[in-house]
């Protein structure tokens, strides 16, 4: 049995109210890597979910690396120039995502250079040009990263243009309204990407072999996985903790990983890991004492 929420105080269309804040998003320290060479798209498109062979340049995709096992490796954005793939991810996997990938470089055309310390990242959302006064020799993209349109702006390291910004606690609020991810918070290598929402925007269903398809295409044919990434919503603001997600007999479901007051909507927003049975949108469950309402999968 789950806990009478009213829709009136939290429903799903107010996750569409929250807004970016003003200023750009600067996340600190990334992972970014440059393939260059004849053989890169055919190379990385057999490493990643998302069809690369599609990317036109001057625009990045979210894409997932994940296992032969089907579980996940890293979250990434992959942008495409006229002469380069640039992949990139979180700075904690450096290391890994580098080894990952020359170990499948054998005869390939293919250069992987990691010049993670050489840029870094700056999102505009709304954006299709730089703004005024960046430096002309940044990389852009346009990239969908919070699911709506945005300008990734690559500033070089050497470069002293420093944007208006927002504090990327201040963008909590629309991540977790729009469903995204953090790495070892909200997933990590124990989750199957469609578990997190990756199927709407970062695995192709139609592209050709890359490691891991045989899981995701007999998931897809299954119909179903074990649990869902769940945006959860509260009207009480003074929920500040996270913790177990429980139905009102005390079964636990699942639990709360990020957490942010509404911003601009009044509550609280969340994203929560939830059994398949339980996951369903409307559905409510008790964490820390909050009644949390599930809104949607991520």
């Amino acid at each position: 049995m789950f806990i009478c929420h009213p829709t009136t105080l939290m429903n799903s269309e107010l996750l569409q109210k929250i807004k970016p804040p003003a200023g750009a998003w600067i996340p600190g320290p990334r992972t970014l890597l440059r393939l260059t060479g004849g053989d890169r798209i055919r190379f990385l498109n057999g490493q990643v979910t998302q069809d690369l062979k599609k990317l036109p340049a001057g625009q990045a995709v979210r894409a997932a690396i994940i296992s032969s096992k089907g579980r996940l490796e890293a979250d990434t954005r992959i942008g495409a120039t006229a002469d380069a793939l640039w992949l990139e991810t979180d700075f904690i996997l450096r290391e890994a995502i580098r080894s990952r990938l020359e170990k499948f470089i054998v005869a390939d055309d293919v250069t992987l250079e990691d010049i993670s310390t050489s840029y870094r990242l700056a999102h505009f959302p709304g954006l299709s040009q730089p703004p005024p006064g960046s430096p002309n020799d940044g990389l852009v993209f346009q990239c969908s990263r919070f699911r709506e349109p945005g300008l990734d702006l690559w500033i070089p390291s050497s470069s002293d243009w420093q944007p208006d910004s927002t504090s990327t606690e201040q963008w909590e609020p629309l991540r977790i309204a729009r469903g995204l991810p953090l790495w070892n918070i909200d997933v990590g290598p124990d989750t199957l990407p469609p578990e997190a929402g990756f199927e709407s925007d970062a695995i192709s269903s139609t592209k050709g072999c890359y490691i891991g398809q045989e899981v995701i295409s007999r998931l897809r044919s299954v119909g179903h996985v074990n649990r869902h990434l769940c945006v959860l919503g509260t009207s009480d603001t003074s929920s500040k903790r996270m913790g177990e997600c429980q139905t009102q007999e005390g079964v636990a479901v699942g639990k709360i990983s990020s957490l942010a007051l509404a911003g601009n909507v009044p509550g609280s927003v969340a994203l929560a890991m939830i059994k398949r049975e339980q996951a369903q949108p409307g559905n409510s469950v008790l964490a820390e004492g909050s009644v949390w309402t599930i809104l949607r999968h991520a």
